[in-house]
C-alpha cells in the first residue's frame, strides 16, 4: 500500500483544484435546497407534499447507488488511478441532468410533473455522486496531517459555498428578477429554464477543471490493496458494514445528517422568509445572498486559527452554539417587530450584517465537520487493515444528499403545517400563517443543532488519538516492509 506523507509535493494548486470540484455540489445543493421547491411549487403549481415525496424517493435510490460507487472507487485498477475515471465520466451527464431538471415539458399534469421531477432528481443525484464521492475521497490521500486536512477542507467548503451562492445570487438577481405583468419573476417558468442551463454549464467546467487539475497527483495516490488477486474482500455488504461500524464513524455521520439538514432547512425557508416575511424584491434577496461571499472569506481566514487553537470537536460545539444564537436572529427580531419595515432603507443593511455573521458560523461549522470526517479514515484502517475512503465518503456524501432531500421534505412539511398557499403573492399571505412558519423553522433549527452537538460530544477522535492511529499504521507498514 502506498501511504501518502506530508513530504508529498502537494501545494496551493492542488488545494485549489481539489476545492473547485465542490462548486458542482454547491450549485446542486443550493438549487435543490432553495430553488427547486420554489420552482415546482410556486411557478409550476405542484403540490409541495408531492414534490417532497419525489425527492424522498430519489433519496431511496441514492441509498443503493452511493455505497456501490464508493466501493467501486476503492477497488478500481486503471492507469488513471481509482478516482479520476469516475470524475471525468460524470461531468457531462451531471450538467445535462441539472439543466433538464429545470426544463420540464409544458402542460404536464400534477402526476406528470411528479414523474418528471422524480426521474431528473434521480439522474442528477446519481451523476453528482459519481463525481463527488471519488473527488471527496482524495482528501484522505493528499495528507494525513490533522491540521493540514482542515486547510484542504477549508478550500473545498469555500468553493462549495461560493459556487452555490453565486448561482443563487444570479438566480434571484438576474434570472428570476423579471416578472410578466402582475406575475412575479419567481413564478415565471422560463426564468428557471435559463437558470438551469447556466448552472449546468458552470457545473461541467468545475468538474472537468477539478479532475484535470488534480490529474498530476495520480502517481502519488494510494492503490487498492490486493488480496486473492481481486482486491480486499469480495463481500460488498460486509465491507460496507465493517467500514462504518466504528463509534466515531457512526457519530460523525449522524452529526453530518443533523448539521446539513439544518443548513438545508435554512436554504429552503430563506426564499419564503425574504419574500413573504420581509416582503423583499428578488433584487434585494440577491443582495442578501451576496452577503455569504463575505462570510466565506471570513470563514477561510478564521477556521485554521480555530482548528489549531482547539480540538476540532470542542471548536465545533462552540461554533454550533454561536450559529444557533445568530442564524435565526433576523426572523426573531421581525416577529417581535424590532426590525424596520420593508420600506425602510435601514432594513437591507441590517439583514445583510446579520446574514454575514450567521453564515460565517455555518461555514466554519461545516468545515470542522468535514475535517473530523476525514480523520475517521485512519481510525477505520487501524480497525480493519484496509483503507476504505470511497466507501466512507460515499456514506458521507449520501448523508449530505439525504440532508438536502430531507430538508426539502421538512421545508414542504413546515409550509403545509403552517397552511402556506401555492402561487402566493408577497404581501397577501395572512400574518398568522407567516408567524407559524417562522416559529416552526426556528424550533426545527434549534432541535437539529442540539442533536448535532450531542453526536459530536460522543465523537472520540482527538489530535492525540489521530497521532496514535498514524503511529500504529506506520509500524504496520514498517513490519510489512521488513517481512518483504
Amino acid at each position: 500500500m502506498n501511504f501518502i506523507n506530508n513530504k508529498t509535493p502537494y501545494g496551493t494548486g492542488t488545494k485549489f483544484f481539489y476545492g473547485i470540484g465542490s462548486v458542482a455540489f454547491g450549485i446542486k445543493d443550493n438549487g435543490f435546497g432553495a430553488i427547486l421547491l420554489l420552482f415546482y411549487n410556486q411557478a409550476l403549481g405542484l403540490d409541495a407534499r408531492i414534490a417532497g415525496l419525489a425527492i424522498a424517493i430519489a433519496l431511496v435510490v441514492d441509498a443503493f447507488l452511493d455505497p456501490l460507487i464508493g466501493y467501486a472507487s476503492d477497488r478500481l485498477h486503471s492507469r488513471w488511478g481509482r478516482r479520476h475515471p469516475f470524475m471525468y465520466a460524470a461531468a457531462l451527464p451531471a450538467a445535462l441532468g441539472y439543466a433538464f431538471l429545470f426544463s420540464p415539458p409544458s402542460g404536464l399534469s400534477q402526476g406528470g410533473l411528479f414523474v418528471y421531477l422524480l426521474i431528473c432528481a434521480i439522474l442528477v443525484r446519481a451523476f453528482i455522486a459519481l463525481f463527488e464521492i471519488p473527488n471527496s475521497a482524495l482528501i484522505a490521500e493528499f495528507t494525513q496531517n490533522y491540521d493540514e486536512r482542515t486547510s484542504y477542507i477549508n478550500w473545498r467548503i469555500f468553493f462549495g459555498w461560493i459556487g452555490g451562492l453565486a448561482m443563487s445570487v444570479a438566480a434571484f438577481g438576474i434570472f428570476l428578477s423579471h416578472g410578466v405583468g402582475n406575475t412575479p419573476g419567481t413564478q415565471v417558468p422560463g426564468n428557471y429554464h435559463a437558470y438551469g442551463v447556466a448552472a449546468g454549464i458552470i457545473m461541467f467546467i468545475a468538474m472537468v477543471a477539478s479532475a484535470g487539475g488534480t490529474h498530476r497527483t495520480i502517481p502519488f495516490l494510494n492503490r487498492p490493496s490486493v488480496k486473492n488477486g481481486h482486491g480486499t474482500s469480495q463481500n460488498f455488504l460486509k465491507d460496507v458494514v465493517r467500514s462504518l461500524s466504528s463509534r466515531s464513524a457512526a457519530m460523525i455521520l449522524m452529526t453530518g445528517m443533523f448539521v446539513m439538514l439544518s443548513t438545508g432547512l435554512i436554504g429552503g425557508i430563506a426564499p419564503y422568509l425574504y419574500s413573504y416575511l420581509f416582503v423583499l424584491q428578488p433584487q434585494q434577496i440577491s443582495i442578501l445572498y451576496g452577503s455569504a461571499f463575505i462570510s466565506a472569506i471570513l470563514a477561510v481566514a478564521v477556521t485554521p486559527w480555530v482548528s489549531r487553537r482547539f480540538e476540532k470537536r470542542e471548536a465545533y460545539i462552540l461554533v454550533a452554539i454561536a450559529s444557533v444564537l445568530t442564524t435565526p436572529i433576523g426572523a426573531v427580531l421581525q416577529l417581535f417587530g424590532i426590525l424596520p419595515s420593508g420600506n425602510s432603507t435601514a432594513l437591507i443593511p441590517m439583514l445583510f450584517t446579520l446574514s454575514v455573521v450567521g453564515t460565517t458560523f455555518l461555514i466554519i461549522q461545516g468545515t470542522l465537520y468535514y475535517s473530523m470526517s476525514a480523520d475517521v479514515i485512519e481510525e477505520i484502517e487501524v480497525r480493519t487493515g484496509q483503507r476504505e475512503e470511497g466507501i466512507y465518503f460515499a456514506a458521507n456524501i449520501f448523508v449530505r444528499k439525504c440532508a438536502t432531500g430531507l430538508s426539502v421534505l421538512v421545508t414542504s412539511a413546515l409550509l403545509s403545517l403552517a397552511g402556506f398557499p401555492e402561487k402566493a403573492i408577497p404581501g397577501t399571505v395572512d400574518v398568522s400563517v407567516i408567524n407559524h412558519l417562522v416559529a416552526y423553522f426556528i424550533g426545527a433549527f434549534i432541535v437539529l443543532n442540539c442533536a448535532a452537538i450531542f453526536c459530536v460530544m460522543v465523537f472520540r477522535i482527538t489530535r492525540e488519538r489521530h497521532t496514535e492511529n498514524l503511529t500504529i499504521l506506520t509500524r504496520r507498514k514498517e513490519k510489512r516492509a521488513d517481512i518483504s
